[in-house]
């Protein structure tokens, strides 16, 4: 009997993590892809998800670096493979340095509630998979997309949150690690330049007036004799020949 009772306590314990979305559905809202593919068409009653920046970038990253590593229970290295609650510890651990439970139960009363309308890469999203809450737990990544180990004999993966699989399982989101660094906003957020008055025109430089040709004298000749010298005028044209102007001595 008491083989029995272990024997049913290993069967639900693996069940934990081993709900696995159907591949297709088909249904009045449209033809949903496989898991592999983005389902286009969001499942009625599905919350309104709006992705944020917070600067927790960092754990989604690592999560999607171990997208193929087989699904193991109990496991929770690379190396040994993951279950659902070991793929999240190992990642929060190692992208921020935050020590969470062992199970996906304890994990969910960790951090703090988040809506999804504020959702950003790097929550911690809950499913119930199993009929009890918090069952079953991912890592999302951002675009309705969240990185988790689901089942026995799969490998980690990327599924999509409008899976009808999953969006009728949604059982909350958590925030678990403080943000890494600010947010950074892009020159479409914030003024690119500041606005500043128009400079005044500078006063403007008299431009100086072009030298006049100095005035030629000429010599008028005198009649011989004459005590008196020529007074000279200014000549308006220009200077004649030299030799014209010579004196002429009486």
């Amino acid at each position: 009997m008491l083989r029995l009772a272990l024997s049913l306590l290993v069967v639900a314990l693996l069940a934990a993590c081993s709900g696995t979305p159907q591949k297709t559905v088909r249904g009045s809202g449209g033809t949903y892809a496989s898991s592999g593919g983005a389902y286009r068409t969001t499942p009625p009653g599905f919350p309104n998800f709006v992705d944020h920046s917070i600067g927790r970038e960092e754990i989604s990253i690592q999560a999607m670096s171990l997208v193929g590593v087989p699904y193991r229970w109990g496991g929770n290295t690379p190396d040994s493979g993951f279950d659902c609650s070991g793929l999240v510890h190992y990642v929060v651990q190692r992208a921020a340095s935050v020590n969470l439970p062992r199970t996906t139960a304890d994990i969910s009363g960790r951090g703090e509630s988040v809506e999804p309308d504020e959702i950003a890469p790097g929550d911690l999203i809950f499913f119930n998979t199993t009929g009890r809450p918090h069952s079953h737990v991912g890592i999302y990544v951002g675009k309705l997309r969240f990185v988790n180990a689901p089942s026995t004999g799969g490998t980690v993966r990327l599924d999509y949150l409008t899976n009808p699989y999953w969006a009728k399982r949604f059982d909350g989101i958590r925030r678990v690690a403080p943000a890494l660094g600010a947010p950074t906003t892009t020159p479409f957020d914030a003024p690119s330049y500041q606005a500043s008055a128009p400079a005044s025109p500078a006063p403007a430089v008299a431009a100086a007036a072009a030298p006049r040709p100095a005035p030629v004298v000429r010599m008028q000749p005198q009649p011989a004799g004459s005590p008196h010298t020529a007074a000279p005028t200014a000549a308006a044209a220009a200077p004649a020949d030299p030799s014209s102007n010579r004196l002429r001595l009486s």
